[in-house]
């Protein structure tokens, strides 16, 4: 990867970074701990990384279940079940077709804008 920011260089060698990167929001990791919990936590994030970086302005199709899973580095059986523990505490909705799955992260959004509302910067 030429032209990489000098920021990201700072944090990250060119060598981990060389398939590309995930933004990670600050506000997310200040309440991790206090949205992924448990013996799943680690994998549900994984997840959640994987959509994340899936998302593009203008696709054409949703993700396939497969290729969250290479994302994740999960089983494509897992990521399933992954998904539906995530929908079940409302942090995604989502919605399978016949070429992928659309997944709506509002609710993770939202419990991530909860969380720090009344957090003061020091």
């Amino acid at each position: 990867m030429k032209n990489l920011p000098g920021a990201l260089l700072l944090k990250w060698s060119p060598e981990v970074v060389d398939e590309g990167f995930v933004p990670f929001p600050k506000k997310l990791l200040r309440v991790l701990h206090q949205i992924f919990k448990g013996e799943e936590a680690m994998e549900e994030l994984a997840v959640i990384l994987a959509i994340v970086d899936y998302r593009r302005p203008n696709l054409t199709r949703p993700p396939s279940c497969g290729y969250l899973a290479f994302l994740a580095g999960l089983p494509d059986g897992r990521v399933r079940e992954i998904l539906k523990t995530l929908e079940a505490k409302e942090l995604i909705k989502c919605m399978e077709g016949p070429i992928g799955i659309d997944v709506d992260i509002d609710g993770i959004l939202q419990k991530i804008q909860s969380l720090t509302d009344d957090e003061s910067v020091a």
